[in-house]
This record gives C-alpha cells, sequence and structure tokens, in this order.
C-alpha cells in the first residue's frame, strides 16, 4: 500500500509531523518511525491551552503521552474543523448554500459526539450524505459517489471528509475506549480490530467470505496483507489505524472524481481519535487536506493546520507561555492576528481579553468539578439588549445553548434593572439544591482600525458607538447635562430612568476619565463597576443550599467576522454559610 506524496522526511523526527513521508515505501515504515522510543516529544503552548479549555488531555499525561507518541499532530475536532471552514470560506468562497458535505466514517456511536470533526462540519455545512460503512471505507462505491455528487448545486462544491477511528484510554492504551453506561473497556475501532486479530490468528479464509458481511470480509482481506508485519510494531493499536487509514484512503481515490462539475472537491482525511469522552474532546489527526477541480492541478493544503508559533517547546522557550494562548485563540479563528490593530488595541486596554467560546469552556470545565449540569442550574444575564451583543457565536447566546433558558436581568448599560423583586423571583425557580449562574457587564466596542468604543453594524456604512448608552451619558456628563430633558411642547420629563440612571452614575467619573489615555475605554472599565455594584446589592444565597456563580464581564465586540471577547472582572462562587470562593485566577493564569 503505498503512500501519498505529503511530507517531507525532515519534519518526521518532530511530534508536529502530521503526514506520510515520500519517500519511504510503506505506512509501515512511517508507523516504527512515529513509534520509535528516540522520537523527542514536548510540550507546546497548544497542548497546553487545548487542556486549560477542557478540550486537550493533560501534559506529561499517560493519555498526552499516547497521542503525542503514536497520532503526532492530532489536534481536537474543533480546530480542524474551524480551520479547515475558514480557509475554504476565504480562499474559495464555500458556504453552506452552495457546498454538499460527505462523510466516510465508522458509523460506530462513539463517532458522533457533540464535538466530534464529523458533527460540526455537519451542524455547520448542512445536510450530510454518509458514505462509510465499518472501518471508515466509503461503501456507497463509485455508484454512491455519483449520486451523491449529482446533487450539487450549480457550480457548487463538495466536501469529504473520512478516515478511520481509534481510541485511547485514560491511562493511554491505544485501540482502548470506555463506553458510556459499561463497565468494561472495549476496542475501538472494533471492526478494525477485530480483522486484524482474525487475520494475526489466521482464522480467516479468503474463501469463507459471506455475502452478509462484505464489509468485514474487505477489512480482512486487507488486514492479512500486512497483520504479521503490524504485530512485530511498538504498538499494533497504532499501526492498525495508520493500516485503516490507508485502506480508506484507497477507497476514496478510486470513487470521488470532478466530473459533478466546475466546483472543487474537497478531500479532508485522517484518523478520528476517541478520547475519554468525560474529559476531552475526540481529536483528529489531519493527513489529507486538498482541493480538486476539474482541469486544475490539486492543491495541497495540509500544512494550514501546522502553526510553529503554538508549537514550541515550553521548556525551550518558555517567554511564549506568556502569549501562547492568544497565539492559539488566533489559530482556531477565535480571536485577531497578533499584528492586527484590533489585536493591538484590545491587549492593550483589556489585557488577558478571551474570545467567548473560548471563556465558555474554560468556565464550563471548572464548574464541573463544582458539581454544575444543565439539569441543576439555572442562568440569568445582566447585559446590555443592544443586539450586538447576542449574535450566534457570542458568551451569552452560548452558555444558553449550554445551561438552558434565559433569565435576563439587564437593561441599557448592562445594569441589573430587574433589582431584588427580580432577582428574588428569578432565585425561586433554582431547582431543589441547585445552582445559579449569572453574567454580566457592559460591552464596549473595538473598530478594524483598533478605535475603542466604535463599532460597524449591519447593514450601516458609518461607525456607531458602543455602548451607546453609556456614551451617551459620558458626553451627556461633560457637557453637564446629568438629568433628563423637559419635553417643551409637553412640560414633562420623557419616560427613561434608565439612562437617567446611567448618566447619574457616570456624572461624577466623566471628567477624569476625559484626562486618560483612552477615554473610551477608561468608560468601560468604570461602566462595569457601575453594573457590578448594582448587581452586588441586589442578590443573595437565601435560595437555598446550592451556589451563586457570579460571572462579571466586559464584553469587547469585535469587527466581523472575528467573535466577540470577554475582559474577565469577577468570577466567583457563593453560597450559604460558606466563604466566597475567587476563581478569577483560572480566567486569567494560563497553567
Amino acid at each position: 500500500m503505498v503512500m501519498g506524496a505529503a511530507v517531507r522526511r525532515r519534519r518526521l523526527q518532530t511530534r508536529r509531523s502530521r503526514h506520510v513521508v515520500a519517500a519511504m515505501d510503506s505506512f509501515m515504515d512511517v508507523i516504527q518511525a512515529n513509534a520509535s522510543p528516540s522520537k523527542e516529544m514536548h510540550e507546546s503552548a497548544q497542548d497546553k491551552v487545548f487542556h486549560w479549555l477542557g478540550r486537550g488531555p493533560k501534559p506529561r499525561s499517560a493519555c498526552f503521552e499516547a497521542l503525542q507518541k503514536y497520532f503526532p499532530g492530532a489536534l481536537p475536532g474543533a480546530a480542524v474543523h474551524l480551520r479547515s471552514k475558514t480557509i475554504l470560506e476565504e480562499r474559495f468562497g464555500m458556504n453552506s448554500q452552495n457546498t454538499l458535505l460527505g462523510t466516510s466514517f465508522c458509523p460506530d456511536e462513539i463517532n458522533n459526539n457533540e464535538f466530534d470533526l464529523p458533527t460540526l462540519m455537519r451542524n455547520y455545512w448542512g445536510n450530510v450524505f454518509p458514505m462509510g460503512g465499518i472501518g471508515g471505507s466509503p461503501y456507497v462505491g463509485e455508484t454512491g459517489f455519483k449520486a451523491f455528487s449529482s446533487h450539487v448545486s450549480e457550480d457548487g462544491n463538495i466536501v469529504v471528509v473520512f478516515g478511520p477511528h481509534v481510541g485511547i484510554s485514560e491511562d493511554g492504551t491505544v485501540g482502548s475506549y470506555q463506553r458510556e453506561g459499561q463497565s468494561k473497556m472495549s476496542t475501538a475501532c472494533g471492526a478494525v480490530v477485530g480483522a486484524y486479530n482474525a487475520c494475526l490468528a489466521a482464522e480467516w479464509d479468503p474463501g469463507d467470505e459471506d455475502i452478509y458481511d462484505m464489509q468485514m470480509d474487505e477489512l480482512k482481506a486487507e488486514f492479512s496483507k500486512h497483520a504479521q508485519a503490524i504485530s512485530e510494531t511498538e504498538n499494533p493499536m497504532a499501526s492498525s489505524a495508520y493500516a485503516a487509514f490507508y485502506i480508506v484512503l484507497d477507497r476514496i481515490r478510486k470513487v470521488v472524481n470532478t466530473k459533478f462539475g466546475s466546483g472543487k472537491l474537497v478531500l479532508i482525511g485522517g484518523i478520528q481519535i476517541n478520547m475519554p469522552h468525560a474529559l476531552m474532546d475526540d481529536h483528529f489527526l489531519p493527513i489529507v487536506f486538498e482541493v480538486q477541480q476539474a482541469g486544475q492541478e490539486t492543491e495541497d493544503l495540509i500544512e494550514s493546520f501546522s502553526n510553529a508559533a503554538t508549537q514550541q517547546d515550553l521548556t525551550r522557550c518558555p517567554w511564549a507561555a506568556q502569549t501562547a494562548h492568544r497565539e492559539v485563540f488566533s489559530f482556531m479563528t477565535w480571536s485577531p492576528p497578533a499584528d492586527s490593530p484590533v489585536y493591538q488595541a484590545m491587549h492593550k486596554y483589556f489585557p488577558g481579553a478571551l474570545p467567548s467560546q473560548a471563556l465558555h469552556e474554560r468556565k464550563r470545565a471548572i464548574l464541573r468539578k463544582f458539581g454544575f449540569t444543565s439539569e441543576n442550574t439555572i442562568m440569568a444575564t445582566s447585559l446590555c439588549p443592544d443586539e450586538i451583543n447576542n449574535d450566534p457565536s457570542d458568551l451569552p447566546v452560548i452558555m444558553q445553548s449550554h445551561w438552558g433558558d434565559v433569565f435576563p436581568m439587564g437593561g441599557i448599560s448592562g445594569a441589573p434593572f430587574v433589582g431584588k423583586t427580580g432577582f428574588k423571583a428569578f432565585s425561586s425557580h433554582v431547582p431543589d439544591d441547585g445552582n445559579i449562574i449569572i453574567l454580566f457587564g457592559p460591552h464596549v466596542g473595538i473598530s478594524q482600525t483598533g478605535e475603542v468604543g466604535a463599532c460597524m453594524r449591519d447593514g450601516q456604512n458609518k461607525m456607531s458607538t458602543a455602548c451607546g448608552a453609556v456614551v451617551g451619558a459620558y458626553y451627556a456628563a461633560l457637557r453637564g447635562d446629568t438629568s433628563g430633558p423637559v419635553d417643551a411642547k409637553e412640560g414633562s420629563v420623557p419616560y427613561d430612568r434608565q439612562m437617567d440612571w446611567v448618566k447619574s452614575q457616570i456624572a461624577p467619573h466623566a471628567k477624569a476619565l476625559a484626562l486618560t489615555d483612552s477615554p473610551m475605554a477608561s468608560l468601560a472599565h468604570q461602566s462595569y463597576r457601575m453594573v457590578a455594584d448594582k448587581m452586588f446589592s441586589i442578590i443573595n444565597n437565601d435560595f437555598g443550599s446550592g451556589w451563586l456563580c457570579l460571572v462579571g464581564c466586559i464584553q469587547i465586540n469585535m469587527p466581523a467576522p472575528l467573535e466577540d471577547h470577554f475582559y474577565p472582572y469577577t468570577f466567583e462562587l457563593r453560597k450559604a454559610g460558606e466563604p466566597t470562593i475567587d476563581l478569577l485566577h483560572e480566567l486569567k493564569e494560563f497553567n
């Protein structure tokens, strides 16, 4: 089984080598080289951040060592999805309206968890055409692909993601997986391991083909050629996973084509790695990422999954740890590049700001340790109702999708105007012995050019202020206007109680804010104190024996297509009769 030309020999000795080496004659040579005891492994910024987010194994753990030794370059499924999606959108104009998705994975249910690559891609690209059977090969064949490709839109595209799967247990055993509800470990992939074991034990005869088990028979036929050699490797289960990949790749090459039209065919192939599901996300080792088009040369994009800045050995360059998480967030397409004006402004005035998804995942991983679940926790927010705070990728929306229905406490500026009565009503809804989580704070925009307090809204061609209410109150205070205006026609005061309150809170600080390096950034920080003071004055722990979790931040509205960031100010747990637990360092320190 000859490997495709993908990688250079010089990268083989680094743990970031992602592909096979063109000069080698068989996948067995690659497996032996990757598993060599002399192969140097290191702990990178990327590894630490993925663990910090609850997506990857703890560095230096047995699971981590197995993943990096046998599948160097593997990434959480979300990282592979985000990187590939961004490239296909920005470079090739692909979107869910002009692109169809096909998959060729083993139908094992453990390959379809919430954060698995096939699931994430399906959720983004739309309906999927499943091509694969056990082991991951595209058993629908040429006929199936012809039928699938005939569904593509005019001048549309096709993305096919494919590969076998393999488990890694918490103790680092490759080929082993703890399934939900079971007390014993099972094999993954069961079909691949079964085929390998049958061939090694000479329990399979080519003449014993069963028309009712043709997929397994094909796997056995392929593994019979390599079973003995696989058994002599350091880790036969890891070797079997690579062998299975090249079986799948061989079939993919046979069945796909670009005859469906003028659009592009994208192949994303690798090994799906089932990790301990309660502790981290499944990973994916990208081996193929290419774009084909009729009459054009194939474009190899596999290097898109590699980033030298995030993969430095932190023991040799400890200074990289200071900004490592920012580099990884940019690699994940959550944050702007480090050399952009918006990045520079954000980290100057809001150092340590986190993208919405990162803050959610880090917070969720921490609260899991205190027993928070979506079943025993209710959620409230106190944020400005400005629609730019409620994009699908914004923290309040992400949190609601995880924790469930939300109780909005806030008005303009983010202050909790529902007051003590509103909190009492909300807290009475908590489950018995359950918990409450409240996200609160003001918001501020940063433009593409790094201007703080400004944002470009959808459909508008001029910048507007964010937060408009807070900025308006600030300028009113500078003019000496701190009360509601009198309506000249009616001779009465308009109904604008929230704005009147905001003005009264900003006015004592306006002149001092005007003297700072960035009045708009200073205004955002002052606004947080304003919102937090009101929040702390209305909450209590009288609702029961559960936790009250307070998450206080400044929401930073970023220019499209970037997701909003949050500067964390407060992250604490309160419980009746117990001291407050301050967890803010968990969001600020990169451990």
